[in-house]
């Protein structure tokens, strides 16, 4: 009997349990429901009870709120998914929720497409973790392969590097998976192919017959060596004595010549990655982190070499005030759907980083950031990307093949601007946008004498047709939502001190205090001194 997928619906509103509960054909997607709570401490008392494999939760709960419910759940069972729901779309709650793991976000109020579409995805990680644990039945099963479990070895320290070293001696290590290591050097090297050409055989094939060039080359200078195949890659595991360092570097000279040779016909371009040399097996996942490394760092030294790894400078860039005002014009430009600021924009953080001394690794993990920044940027804006999960996986893909500076920067560009462009195509999306886009305006320059027909110019309509698209998108008009604004301003501005009430009222846009004085009444129910000397 196939085993179903556990369930824990969470939330203190019952009518959204229900809907969640009714929304769905559990059961013809290979899940149960088998607890509903509405609070946080009840529901963290269903995870230890019921041992349930996801957890659908609020943010705002009574007991424990939702991040919280998170956080207690994981120290129970740290495999244990996640998908939040809630009316609450701050970017700092979405931000939380994607560093404890949560699968998804979703807003209210819920639809089934957006939901169903959560749970696939849910699945399909839940399934690659039972593919992981079992990775020990598989390994008894192979038993007999020797081959097999060679690489398994090497296969297993490149996908889950977080899980360390095995804790075995080197005689253990050489006994369980049929090594013959012995004491000396070990390294890793990563061989790359790159390049779009139309290669027959395939890129997968021209690897496969490279690393038989390899293994022979490699044998006489090494005591062992194993390979594996990843990603268009050659991950070549070696050991060696010490003194035959010089030999075996000759040797890596000699194959990336003939390699470039074999593959140039096809379009193909090879690089090898140096990792750092360890005189311990058990620091071998530092030499894999290395290679990966200067694989990176192909994107600023080119293709077709060979590239040791250098530890450059690293994090500065994250935190330096130049990015800081990255993020704070892409995300405007981004809200605005400004294709023309987002390229701005992003060629000039190019640019910048072309200056300084940051790694290839560096700059495709902030590349993957600006991508983050712009699809948490769209779900606060309101904006769905009914396929954000298959774009933003593209992206990835995308990033981590690119091979050169100027290519990078234009997948991302090509990529934000696509999904732009395709969201725009959706009238009540452009809709949202263009709204979002009058109430920025309104916001950055309440404080100026603006009219309905600037704005209206601003986003290219005219006056009456914009009066009248703002009022039925909003539920208020133009001139009410300027003088809501302004007056909040003027709340924020009145608790200082040292500002008078006609110093404000010219802050917020108007010239006569007794016409402020009246709209500050209608709005608050309070004279500005009133105001003042209540909250000040």
């Amino acid at each position: 009997m196939k085993l179903l997928i556990r369930v824990i619906i969470a939330d203190d509103e019952t009518r959204i349990c229900k809907l969640i509960e009714h929304l769905i054909n559990w059961e013809e997607l290979g899940m149960e429901i088998v607890g509903i709570a509405d609070n946080g401490i009840d529901a963290l008392g269903l995870v230890e009870k019921a041992h349930p494999d996801l957890v659908i939760t609020d943010i705002r709960m009574p007991g424990y709120d939702g991040l919280e419910l998170i956080e207690k759940a994981k120290a129970i069972n740290e495999k244990l998914e996640f998908i939040i729901i809630s009316g609450y779309e701050e970017f700092a709650y979405a931000q939380k929720a994607i560093e404890y793991g949560v699968k998804d976000y979703l807003c209210k109020p819920i639809n089934q497409d957006s939901l169903l579409k959560a749970l696939h995805r849910v699945k399909e990680a839940l399934k690659a973790k039972t593919r992981h644990s079992s990775l020990e039945q598989e390994y008894q099963s192979i038993k007999k392969d020797v081959g097999k479990i060679r690489r398994s070895f090497l296969h297993n320290l490149l996908l889950f590097p977080e899980e360390g070293f095995p804790e075995n001696t080197l005689a253990e290590i050489n006994q369980n998976y049929y090594f013959h290591f012995q004491d000396g050097c070990f390294r890793v090297m990563i061989i790359k192919i790159d390049g779009q050409g139309e290669a027959k055989p395939s890129t997968d094939e021209i690897s496969a017959q490279l690393t038989e060039t390899l293994l022979t080359a490699l044998s006489e200078v090494t005591v062992e060596t194993e390979i594996v195949l990843s990603n268009s890659s050659i991950v070549v595991l070696i050991n060696y004595a010490p003194e035959e360092k010089a030999k075996l570097e000759a040797v890596f000279v000699k194959l990336l010549n003939e390699y470039k040779g074999r593959l140039i016909p096809f379009g193909l371009m090879v690089t090898i990655g140096y990792g750092t040399e360890v005189t311990e097996l058990k620091a071998i996942t530092t030499s894999i982190t290395a290679a990966q490394g200067a694989i990176d760092d192909r994107i600023l030294k080119g293709v077709g070499r060979i590239i040791e790894f250098s530890q450059a400078p690293t994090g500065a860039i994250f935190n330096a005030d130049r990015y800081y005002e990255f993020t704070r014009r892409f995300t405007k430009a981004v809200e605005l759907v400004d294709h023309t600021e987002i390229k701005k924009v992003i060629n000039g953080l190019k640019e910048d980083l072309s200056r300084q001394q940051v790694s290839g690794s560096e700059i495709k993990r902030l590349v993957r950031e600006v991508g983050n920044t712009y699809y948490i940027t769209m779900r606060n804006s309101q904006l769905k990307i009914e396929d954000a999960t298959y774009e933003q996986t593209t992206l990835e893909h995308a990033i981590d093949n690119c091979y050169a500076l100027d290519q990078l920067f234009q997948e991302l560009t090509d990529q934000i601007t696509g999904s732009l462009s395709k969201l725009m195509a959706d009238k009540s999306q452009k809709n949202v946008s263009q709204i979002k886009q009058a109430k920025m305006y309104i916001e950055q320059n309440y404080m100026k004498n603006i009219t309905l027909e600037d704005l209206g110019s601003y986003l290219g309509f005219n006056s009456s047709y914009f009066s009248s698209f703002f009022k039925k998108e909003t539920g208020t008009s133009f001139v009410e939502y300027l003088s809501k604004v302004r007056m909040e301003k003027a709340k924020e501005l009145l608790k200082e001190q040292g500002l008078r009430i006609q110093d404000v009222c010219l802050m917020v846009g108007y010239n006569d205090v007794k016409y402020f004085t009246k709209l500050f009444i209608k709005h608050t129910g309070l004279k500005p001194n009133e105001f003042r000397k209540l909250f000040a």
